[in-house]
């Protein structure tokens, strides 16, 4: 879990300034004069999280734009109000941010209190929740299996699983619906013995749909 961001008093006024405008939605957040709002949350996070994505966690070494979005996690169309708030605040990786984008992340229709209840989200809240009890991370950038259904809509909210096509197998169908079926088995078993044996078949998979992959290529 994030430790969320401590504003300075001049980014507070700034902020309160911003949201006492007439005209102050969603959109304001691409305003020049919010720069150094934005320049302390990148700061902030880029230390926090180590580098690491807070839904893919895959460890991104550059902090160079090119690879970094500030992530609203309720997302700032749906509640404009939020779009300051710490604890909704994180540094995502550019392609898990637009693949999330406004998708519906939690049941919750509050727009003045942010909810803080991690029940009220649909997905794992960088902020509240233990990522491990939710969602396996069986190799970042490869598979992800989940242990809970809100694990397994991050993997959805977030395309965890465009990283099958990246890994050059996403259009393998018969490995895709072999390693789809492991995990549905999988997410059904209590014994750790036998879910362990799972995974495995599906890490053995995942590097067999690679192999192909190159073979076909070479």
């Amino acid at each position: 879990m994030l430790t969320p961001i401590s504003y300075s008093k001049e980014n507070k006024d700034l902020i309160e300034l911003k949201k006492s405008e007439k005209d102050f939605t969603h959109k304001s957040w691409s305003n020049d004069d919010l720069t150094p709002i934005k320049e302390a949350i990148k700061k902030h996070y880029h230390k926090i999280q180590k580098g690491i994505c807070p839904y893919c966690k895959q460890q991104l070494k550059s902090d160079h734009g090119r690879y970094w979005d500030i992530e609203h996690i309720i997302p700032r169309s749906h509640a404009p109000n939020f779009m300051f708030e710490p604890k909704n605040l994180c540094m995502s990786c550019v392609e898990c941010n637009s693949e999330k984008s406004n998708k519906i992340v939690t049941s919750s229709s509050a727009k003045r209190t942010y909810p803080t209840d991690t029940q009220k989200y649909l997905i794992i809240h960088p902020h509240l929740d233990n990522y491990e009890e939710h969602l396996l991370v069986i190799e970042a950038g490869l598979f992800y299996y989940p242990l809970k259904p809100k694990g397994r809509k991050t993997v959805e909210v977030c395309g965890l699983s465009r990283f099958y096509e990246y890994a050059g197998f996403g259009n393998n169908e018969n490995i895709f619906k072999k390693i789809e079926a492991l995990s549905i088995a999988a997410s059904s078993v209590e014994d750790d013995t036998i879910k362990q044996e799972i995974l495995g078949q599906i890490t053995a998979l995942a590097l067999r749909g690679m192999v192909e992959n190159k073979q076909s290529n070479d």
